[in-house]
């Protein structure tokens, strides 16, 4: 008989679960703002914003944006979070590595039909932001296109499954309720910049726009919209 191994919750389901099972905030109550918060369990706010949207995912708290988090009623059981299998936040960050070299590859080794194909998905990804859809098949398909470009094929599966780990239900959540409409609209233009540095051959330009777009990304999550 083999013996399963111990699962060690991450950070963020250890904050989820101290938010609701020590009762120190009842039903209906506000939470401190987020700053606060953070600061009396000293932990960092990406980890607490991921904690708190894996409480609402399951239905612990609700986020009003605008207003706060509050505890909701019959939040006093033993916390089962949603889990991700990697930090949304991790996520990004090693996307910010990767891809980067990965658009400073592709400006060196691009085909024409490869940047004829970043173009159409370009086209159709920045559609998706205007209409503000929520995880644009076209914006996976334009980072994907770019790996593949890059000339190295294993560079290309890393960052296919890397986002793969970016469509877990956490992250989903955290961009409905975080990326604002405006981010979107900012995120056509930092695609541009990407494709246009591809188009034009600057591996400098390139890795210096993909760098920027993703290190956008990562702050739009921890900018507040609430009270505090």
């Amino acid at each position: 008989m083999s013996i399963k191994p111990i699962a060690v919750p991450r950070l963020y389901q250890r904050i989820a679960a101290r938010l609701i099972e020590t009762g120190v905030f009842k039903p209906g109550e506000r939470l401190p703002a987020e700053r606060e918060l953070a600061q009396q369990m000293q932990v960092s706010r990406a980890s607490l914003r991921e904690a708190l949207s894996s409480l609402e995912l399951i239905g612990q708290v609700e986020i009003r944006l605008g207003s706060g988090v509050y505890i909701k009623a019959g939040a006093r059981r033993k916390v089962q979070s949603a889990a991700a299998r990697t930090s949304p936040f991790d996520v990004l960050r090693a996307r910010r590595l990767i891809e980067s070299e990965a658009a400073a590859l592709a400006a060196r080794h691009a085909t024409p039909a490869q940047i004829r194909r970043m173009t159409q998905t370009f086209e159709s990804l920045a559609k998706d932001m205007r209409a503000n859809r929520i995880k644009s098949a076209a914006d996976r398909e334009f980072h994907l296109c770019i790996a593949r470009a890059s000339g190295n094929s294993a560079l290309a599966l890393v960052v296919e499954r890397l986002w793969e780990e970016g469509g877990q239900p956490l992250d989903v959540r955290m961009e409905e309720l975080f990326v604002t409409r405006g981010r979107k609209r900012d995120n056509i233009a930092e695609h541009r910049a990407v494709l246009d540095a591809i188009r034009s051959g600057d591996a400098t330009a390139a890795r210096r726009a993909m760098r920027t777009h993703l290190v956008n990304a990562e702050r739009q999550r921890m900018s507040m919209r609430d009270s505090d």
